[in-house]
């Protein structure tokens, strides 16, 4: 357990497995705790001496792929080109595989290489990406699956299984759901799953506003795609909840920025990321494909 002379910042640890809970290191709990204040640049500073002296610490390598997804995302708003981001995002992806080679048991590697892919994917555009699809959702359904850690930060701005939750619900929002990408890639979009599983995320996750948001946005995705009134009220519902509650990192200001064009666009719902609008239409997929 947390040694009690920690402070409550550094408090957050993570379940390594049934009734075991593994202490960071110091340096990972101020990267920890820098990271919940929102200074990545102190964050990855003590990441990166913890790194120096044991390069194979998991929990501060999955944290140092956490920071550079995060910094891809403010990127995107500041008007970053595509190849600063593509490369943070091959960036993280090496460092999820290297989590891998060290801990195959441990999630966080997996579900990091799905986001690295699936960042990559939008940033590249998804009509030209279809070919990651399934990749993607098994990564992620593979972290999904694996037992036994858990994690969730002092403020619930991340959290495990929180943060795959996250993820599945956007992937079954973002892939089309035709039947010619099932042939073509083994996978498709699922509006259905996509609200299953960011409602599990609410669950899990209640005070976390990008949770809100992203089951708001699905929801207005479904009422678009089913003419279903229901849909349409309770997705406004979310995006408004989501508006009210406090930000927690600086991506939750971005999306509170966005929420309003998102209720201005109710139709084109599904193709809404935060990294950039897709367009999903047959026309793009014909051009890509």
């Amino acid at each position: 357990m947390i040694r009690p002379a920690l402070p409550a910042a550094l408090a957050a640890f993570v379940v390594a497995a049934p009734a075991m809970a593994a202490e960071l290191h110091p340096d990972v709990a101020e990267a920890e705790a820098a990271f919940v204040a929102n200074n990545l640049d102190a964050s990855d500073a003590a990441l990166k001496r913890r790194l120096a002296t044991d390069p194979n610490d998991v929990e501060a390598l999955w944290r140092q792929a956490r920071n550079l997804y995060q910094r891809g995302e403010i990127l995107a708003q500041a008007g970053g080109s595509d190849a600063q981001r593509l490369k943070m995002y091959q960036d993280t992806e090496v460092i999820a595989k290297r989590i891998q080679k060290i801990d195959p048991d441990h999630p966080q590697g997996w579900f990091w290489q799905g986001t690295a892919l699936g960042r990559i994917a939008t940033a590249n555009g998804i009509m030209s990406s279809l070919f990651m699809a399934d990749d993607i959702e098994g990564l992620w359904l593979k972290a999904s699956r694996m037992k036994g850690y858990e994690y969730r930060s002092s403020n619930d701005s991340s959290s495990f299984p929180g943060d795959v939750y996250f993820a599945l619900g956007q992937f079954y929002r973002l892939c089309p759901d035709w039947m010619i990408v099932k042939m073509l890639t083994g996978t498709k979009g699922d509006i259905d799953q996509s609200i299953s599983w960011l409602r599990k995320g609410v669950k899990f996750s209640p005070t976390r506003p990008e949770m809100a948001k992203e089951l708001g946005v699905s929801l207005l995705c479904k009422a678009a795609n089913e003419d279903d009134a229901a849909a349409l009220a309770e997705g406004k519902k979310w995006l408004q909840k989501a508006q009210g509650m406090p930000a927690q990192k600086d991506t939750d200001n971005i999306d509170k920025k966005q929420i309003p064009i998102i209720l201005s666009k109710v139709d084109d719902a599904c193709g809404y990321s935060r990294d950039g609008w897709q367009d999903l239409s047959k026309e793009a997929y014909d051009k890509h494909n």
